[in-house]
């Protein structure tokens, strides 16, 4: 057993307490983060304990086993912040609910969103299958999708690059957690007419009785080659009402199956499995389930109800598969993976927010990516070339995102630059894992390459030999220009950064755990502020005197090390 946990994990935590469909057993350990940083801890603590991970959101398609999860369940429950990015961008965490965009969209006057209203989920989970019903699709009002992987790396992804089609993403193949996504609505439409199409979709879902009783909706994808849907085949079977145990074929759809009370998740997928059976002999109908089971399974439930085609799976105790997993300790296969890697390896890339998250301050078009040059076994080596590349983009014009630019004048050409600030600059921080705020070093760097590097041994405190800065100490860091380029050959983004030599961030690093603690922000002008990885400072605090909540204004802050992010070198 582990000797602590951290404090917002649970222990022996009912999962049939945490579903929509009211099933499943004991997870040995639950989690539930409530930003992006809890989830990269509770990751890192799977990995040290070499346990196995899942991911669960409001439980409404996922199907957890009666058997005890000896492992960690992750929870989104409480990753549901979100806010206006502009008139037409919204940020939402992943565990903002469907129905809550369907919602947020109404009071916007944004046209797009009405036809999830009061379905069951998750924008995470429904990113991840790229739910849709009518007439609408996840992918048709997606942007951008912000995930972390197992190793506790950001990675962001365009909409063309995740989804791939009918009920199919690049995620369901991949061990990464949806933390968000920028969601894009241009059109406008009065709230009148929205909550009236809202109002049509919830009256559609109660006139089919989605909600007379627990279920995971559609059980089975549709099979286009039969030429008509799994609910019809199942009806023309004659399996409505047909039951196990609770679990219970919907007398009104005959792809939905019922938790009519105490079904546990094996009478459902035994049924599931009949259903399947059925299809296939009878109506020659191979069809595939949409839930996800999750867990420990017989190898007979493996098998009967086609869990080989849901992705990965791993042998577990007395013959029995692990299913539905984020993560199972697998020493061979991390291996097998540190073996083949190829660099450069981008280990981060992440959106900037805007500092306080206030509406409609947003810059969507702004992102920020660092990349591995070389493995730390070549960079101790060779410690002067470049080990870390750190690149700002944008998508569009960099004059107009960075409207203020350094005053040139005819005798001065130096583009090392003290009190860069006053400028529009893109900034990154590197902490000292073992004492950050102590040892902590700071990057600014404005588009046309003006930059500037200081280094403090207290929180905004220049060490000695910083007091007066000096180019000749940041030897080896390579500053590259603004640029055009095109990510995927497909965005055209303009580029500026620099390379920075492993022996500048030796120092600072944990060898322990091949890790260093980063910040990226951005400081615009005109006292506008963002962050990456973002987080977001209390607004409301409790008065140690007179123990009243109050407002808590402060200013942004960027020199605030224990915040900074955990940064994975691999």
């Amino acid at each position: 057993m582990p000797k602590s946990l951290p404090k917002f994990f649970f222990e022996n935590q009912s999962i049939k307490e945490k579903t929509y469909y009211k099933m499943g057993g004991i997870a040995r350990y639950f989690a539930e983060p409530q930003n992006i940083f809890q989830i990269q801890e509770s990751l890192n603590w799977c990995q040290i304990n070499k346990l196995p991970c899942s991911v669960l959101g409001s439980g409404s398609n996922s199907v957890y086993s009666d058997e005890e999860f000896n492992g960690l369940v992750i929870s989104l429950e409480k990753l549901s912040k979100w806010f206006w990015e502009t008139d037409e961008y919204l940020f939402v965490e992943g565990g903002v609910t469907n129905t809550e965009i369907a919602e947020i969209c109404m009071v916007a006057n944004r046209e797009g969103a009405s036809w999830m209203f009061r379905m069951p989920g998750q924008m995470g989970a429904s990113i991840r299958m790229n739910a849709r019903c009518y007439g609408g699709e996840v992918s048709q009002i997606v942007k951008h999708v912000f995930t972390i992987d197992t190793q506790g790396i950001l990675k962001t992804y365009a909409a063309e690059e995740v989804f791939q089609g009918y009920k199919s993403t690049l995620l369901m193949t991949k061990p990464e957690i949806v933390i968000g996504a920028r969601l894009y609505f241009p059109k406008i439409k009065s709230s009148e007419k929205l909550l009236q199409h809202m109002l049509e979709c919830e009256a559609d879902r109660h006139k089919k009785k989605h909600f007379y009783l627990p279920s995971c909706g559609s059980t089975f994808k549709n099979n286009y080659q039969v030429g008509k849907p799994s609910g019809q085949v199942f009806d023309e079977l004659g399996l409505k009402g047909a039951h196990v145990g609770d679990a219970e074929v919907s007398q009104f759809h005959a792809n939905f199956v019922w938790n009519k009370g105490n079904a546990s998740t094996t009478d459902m997928l035994t049924l599931t499995s009949q259903m399947r059976e059925k299809a296939k002999k009878i109506a020659n109908a191979d069809l595939e389930l949409e839930v996800q089971p999750v867990g420990l399974f017989s190898k007979k439930l493996f098998d009967d109800c086609g869990m080989k085609f849901l992705g990965p799976s791993y042998e577990g105790p007395h013959s029995k598969k692990w299913v539905g997993l984020l993560n199972f300790p697998n020493q061979l296969v991390t291996q097998i993976l540190k073996d083949d890697l190829c660099y450069p390896i981008c280990i981060f890339e992440s959106p900037f927010l805007e500092y306080a998250q206030i509406p409609f301050h947003g810059v969507p078009s702004i992102g920020v990516y660092i990349k591995q040059l070389t493995s730390l076994e070549d960079a101790r080596k060779n410690p002067e070339k470049p080990f870390l590349e750190w690149k700002t983009f944008t998508t569009e014009n960099p004059n107009k995102v960075f409207p203020i630019s350094v005053e040139k004048s005819a005798d001065n050409n130096n583009k090392f630059v003290d009190e860069l600030w006053k400028y529009s600059v893109s900034e990154i921080f590197f902490a000292d894992i073992k004492n950050s705020t102590q040892n902590y070093i700071e990057f600014e760097m404005t588009p046309l390459g003006e930059w500037i590097a200081i280094e403090f041994n207290g929180i905004r405190k220049r060490s000695k030999r910083n007091i007066k800065i000096k180019e000749s100490l940041w030897k080896g860091i390579h500053i590259e220009d603004l640029c055009m380029s095109f990510h995927n050959d497909t965005e055209m983004r303009y580029v500026f950064g620099m390379k920075f030599p492993y022996s500048i961030l030796k120092n600072m690093m944990n060898s322990n755990e091949n890790t260093i603690l980063i910040q990226c922000a951005l400081s615009l002008g005109h006292s506008r502020y963002f962050l990456s990885p973002f987080w977001k400072h209390n607004e409301y605090i409790q008065d140690k005197k007179s123990g009243n909540v109050i407002e808590n204004r402060v200013n942004p802050d960027f020199h605030q090390p224990e915040k900074y992010w955990k940064l994975k070198l691999i």
